[in-house]
């Protein structure tokens, strides 16, 4: 999850990372189901979320540390948010 900075047209930037970001999920094998929100609601303390499903610990490495997710999150997430809250678990 993340929180966006002051200031930050969400419907512009929100729909920018979520497409970046569901397009990479796209072409990864590793990931069984990913989804984007960012039309929270006012009661949430956080603006976007990436939600996913992954095939196990190895599958979200290699997604985290691909050139592309680095990459996104450098030029998309870093610049626009200020705040980031990150649950990984094994079902």
């Amino acid at each position: 999850m993340w929180k966006f900075n002051e200031g930050i047209n969400i419907p512009r930037v929100g729909e920018e990372i979520k497409t970046s970001l569901l397009a990479l999920c796209e072409k990864m094998d590793e990931v069984v189901r990913a989804d984007v929100i960012y039309n929270t609601l006012p009661t949430s303390t956080h603006d976007m979320i990436l939600s996913m499903d992954v095939l196990d610990k190895a599958a979200l490495q290699k997604y985290a540390t691909s050139r592309e997710h680095v990459e996104i999150a450098d030029t998309l997430i870093k610049p626009n948010t200020n705040s980031r809250v990150a649950i990984d678990y094994m079902v």
